[in-house]
């Protein structure tokens, strides 16, 4: 759950709880309200019943004036609160449709409608409450409104870590405030250029050594074609070839490390084993079985794909202890199967550039095979699965 669902979450819990409570405040000033009045109306009601018989209009009029309350036109009930028949006549409470509080006197054929004045301002308390209460629901909001505003910069320096995460080096947050986020997001830009400037140093110093490493190669190449054939030789040979392979899979990796966009085309998994087949060096057609149960149907990088293809039949071949390894195509992806011993250590440790198992060092090669086919398929967004299952190694390039 974001900070922002959290806090948009308890706003609405505390909004809620500020509409329930002004909802009971105003029940409960209106019952207050209404038991006042219903309580002085009925002592002041009898006291009129008797006035009406006795007393002349001005009297009458000078009395209710004591009383705080004044005659009013006569008005239509909302809400009845009280009716009460008399001898002669009736008396009633109700809530007119102004939202007055009016008593009704009716003394034979008289009838008189009456509102108390004095109790104007417990109404204007219980409508002060109601006030504080909707001016605290406005405050909320608007304290809701500017801490959404204050953090609104995280979900730009959240992006931009995102684009930066997926390989967009230059990416920077844009954020300009002064605040606690702004230091964030200064701070975070201030790594990422540290980041992008070691990455860059890499690429370079990387780029560097594997051209550089090429020319002397070639040279040494070259200068044991004129010895004679010797031991001696061999073991320079074989030494010199190493560095060659180890220098292109270093800029391999620093290729596929700088390609942001890969080159996309649509072809079979068919047409991907056969390209693979074709990378490979001095291999007998009977050391790979090739098992092509569905023809998948792909759209990616061929040579890179390829590439990854190959590295796999490449380590099946050096690291099995019997052949042939096999190749199979399904409906979820492309698998490669050796017969072997056990991994020394979890597999995602031999994803690492440069490692091996303890047990193979003899073997030709330099443990960057796996690592190369993890960087391949994942910019492709297929990934690679490993299972050990009755002596066979099982690496799957799974495609759906």
């Amino acid at each position: 759950m974001s900070i922002f669902t959290k806090i948009s979450l308890l706003f609405t819990i505390s909004l809620t709880l500020m509409i329930g409570i002004g909802y009971q405040i105003d029940t409960i000033n209106t019952q207050k309200y209404e038991s006042l009045i219903l309580q002085k109306y009925v002592v002041d009601g009898r006291k009129i019943f008797s006035w009406m018989a006795t007393s002349s209009a001005d009297e009458l009029q000078n009395k209710l004036s004591k009383l705080n309350l004044v005659t009013i036109a006569p008005s239509s009930p909302k809400r009845i609160i009280m009716r009460q028949p008399h001898t002669f006549g009736v008396f009633e409470i109700f809530e007119a449709d102004s939202g007055e509080y009016v008593m009704h006197v009716r003394y034979i054929d008289d009838d008189i409608y009456l509102r108390d004045t004095s109790l104007q301002d417990s109404q204007k308390e219980g409508w002060i409450l109601n006030l504080l209460v909707i001016a605290d629901m406005v405050v909320l909001a608007v304290i809701f409104m500017i801490i959404l505003r204050m953090l609104s910069p995280l979900k730009s320096i959240t992006a931009s870590m995102r684009q930066f995460a997926t390989g967009e080096y230059r990416n920077r947050s844009d954020v300009d405030s002064h605040d606690e986020i702004g230091e964030v997001a200064h701070t975070y830009n201030e790594m990422a250029q540290t980041i992008e400037n070691l990455i860059l140093s890499r690429q370079e110093l990387l780029r560097d050594i594997g051209h550089e490493l090429r020319t002397p190669i070639a040279r040494g190449l070259f200068a044991l074609e004129q010895m004679e054939d010797s031991k001696t030789k061999e073991t320079l040979k074989h030494s010199y070839d190493e560095l060659d392979r180890l220098t292109r899979e270093l800029l391999e990796i620093e290729k596929l490390q700088a390609t942001d966009v890969i080159q996309s085309e649509n072809f079979t998994a068919e047409t991907l084993v056969l390209e693979a087949l074709s990378k490979l060096c001095l291999v007998n057609e009977s050391d790979i079985t090739i098992d092509i149960q569905t023809n998948l149907p792909l759209r990616g990088d061929l040579q890179y794909l390829s590439l990854a293809l190959k590295n796999l039949l490449d380590n099946a071949l050096k690291y099995a202890d019997q052949l042939p390894i096999i190749c199979e195509v399904n409906a979820h992806g492309i698998s490669v199967l050796n017969h072997g011993k056990p991994l020394e250590k979890e597999y995602t440790h031999f994803l690492t550039p440069f490692t091996r198992q303890e047990s193979s060092r003899t073997t030709q090669g330099f443990g960057l095979g796996l690592n190369i086919v993890t960087k391949i398929v994942e910019k492709h967004g297929f990934y690679l699965t490993y299972d050990y299952e009755n002596g066979f190694h099982r690496f799957t390039i799974v495609v759906d």
